[in-house]
């Protein structure tokens, strides 16, 4: 029989939340079958409040942060009335934090993914959903974590000596790359929803190659070629920092073709939740 006939079917049962499970008893009904054949491969018990497969669901182990922020707490004065009827808010029970991105040519940003009123409150690594705008016309885009280093030898993005230094010559742990783009357009690198997108079309995951110019390799002209495996952004405990790097196509004297830094600006938000260990009650 064909794998791909097989229905798995996943349910819940609430038993007495003050007793104990002894045993399960399972029976099977088929109704309304005239001929063919009926087979069970397995049957899995797990515990916890969540429907699960082979994978544990995360709404059984995680709890999501919630929190409320005072914006009269924060005062810098004692002065009254600076706030021009823009008067400080309480904001309650939310999930949802976001950071302002701004920068120009190849910049590092630190994005914090602690509690707010106490660094010592237990908080696990979460994804980052990543929005940025170009104010400028793009050839390349690479984001990236801080972590890696300089590849040598055949390994290397451009073979020539004098791109050794070349930040494509260079890698990281986690990186995610676009091709060119125009000024304003929408770039989304989306952790929660494992999707990237430009101007709300989706690009590719997995694997991709990317053309970044021309390179010499004996004395002859060929393609350069960035390998790369897309990956999402993803912020452990505490402060971690990103690299945004936007570049342009610059053409060398003996016909080379290789990405630089061209001062391009940016804007955009990051935003992420925030989880502790426990039962999720979302």
């Amino acid at each position: 029989m064909d794998k791909n006939s097989f229905t798995r079917f996943l349910t819940v049962y609430r038993h007495h939340s003050e007793k104990t499970v002894e045993e399960v008893e399972f029976k099977l009904v088929a109704e309304g079958i005239q001929e063919g054949e009926l087979r069970i491969t397995d049957i899995q018990v797990q515990e916890g409040s969540e429907i699960t497969g082979t994978i544990p669901a995360t709404q059984d182990i995680l709890k999501l942060v919630r929190f409320s922020i005072d914006e009269s707490h924060n005062e810098v004065t004692s002065r009254v009335n600076i706030y021009n009827g823009q008067e400080p808010q309480n904001f309650e029970n939310k999930t949802h934090r976001f950071f302002n991105v701004v920068g120009r040519g190849f910049e590092t940003i630190a994005i914090p993914n602690v509690y707010h009123e106490s660094i010592l409150q237990d908080i696990i690594t979460t994804g980052l959903d990543l929005t940025l705008v170009a104010k400028d016309d793009y050839d390349f885009l690479r984001i990236s974590t801080f972590y890696g280093g300089t590849v040598d030898g055949d390994n290397r993005t451009y073979k020539n000596d004098s791109l050794a230094d070349n930040p494509l010559n260079q890698r990281y742990t986690r990186e995610f790359c676009f091709s060119g783009g125009n000024a304003g357009d929408k770039i989304e690198l989306l952790s929660s929803q494992q999707r990237a997108m430009v101007n709300g079309q989706v690009v590719p995951k997995g694997v991709q190659r990317f053309n970044v110019g021309q390179d010499i390799e004996w004395s002859e002209l060929e393609p350069a070629i960035y390998t790369n495996r897309q990956r999402f952004m993803a912020l452990p405990t505490g402060a971690t920092r990103l690299v945004v790097q936007f570049m342009k196509l610059e053409y060398g004297d003996d016909g080379t073709e290789y990405m630089v830094d061209n001062g391009i600006g940016f804007q955009g938000l990051a935003e992420f939740t925030q989880w502790s260990w426990g039962v999720s009650k979302y």
